[in-house]
């Protein structure tokens, strides 16, 4: 390893540790100067992603980014693929209008349709937050094949939303993968 490729790895440790301690104006600031020596650096890329979502409201990045650096590459680039997915704008030409609720839920945000139009209001931080966290962690997990720990996220949320027929019909899919793979 030469003595730039060293310089960047501790910048970049520098910016995880920063981010895992809610430094994220420093760690932003450690992230960029690795991108601006290495462009392609997953980790920082990702780490400034989820600095944006969180300042966008979206607790649940710093979750996502936590179980990002401990990944191996191809689970890195599931996490990526289900992170963009989930942040992208809701109001996408393929988007549902359920993926709009539930994306809007995860800001805090009530949207209530009449007729045609859609009102935004602010509502106060609930339970579902808790209830997003764990089935964006769970399907992660399902997309990384770790299906026991997929099973504990998707379980702990249909345990808050007990009622959420399309939740449990998820975590019984999950539990037979577990089987067959077992």
């Amino acid at each position: 390893m030469d003595m730039k490729s060293k310089e960047v790895e501790d910048i970049l440790q520098y910016g995880i540790e920063s981010f895992l301690k809610n430094r994220f104006d420093k760690a932003r600031m450690f992230f960029s100067i690795v991108l601006a020596k290495e462009p392609d650096n997953k980790v920082a890329r990702f780490g400034v992603m989820c600095i944006d979502a969180i300042e966008d409201g979206l607790v649940e990045a710093k979750d996502m980014f936590s179980v990002f650096i401990f990944a191996n590459e191809e689970q890195q680039k599931a996490i990526m693929e289900i992170f963009d997915n989930y942040t992208s704008s809701p109001f996408g030409a393929d988007s549902g209008q359920d993926y709009l609720y539930d994306v809007l839920s995860l800001y805090n945000v009530k949207a209530t349709s009449l007729g045609e139009d859609l009102y935004l209001s602010k509502i106060e931080p609930d339970q579902s937050r808790g209830i997003n966290t764990n089935k964006l962690l769970g399907k992660v997990y399902e997309k990384m094949g770790d299906y026991s720990k997929a099973i504990d996220y998707l379980a702990k949320a249909a345990r808050m939303k007990p009622f959420d027929e399309d939740l449990r019909k998820e975590l019984i899919d999950i539990v037979k993968k577990n089987k067959d793979n077992g």
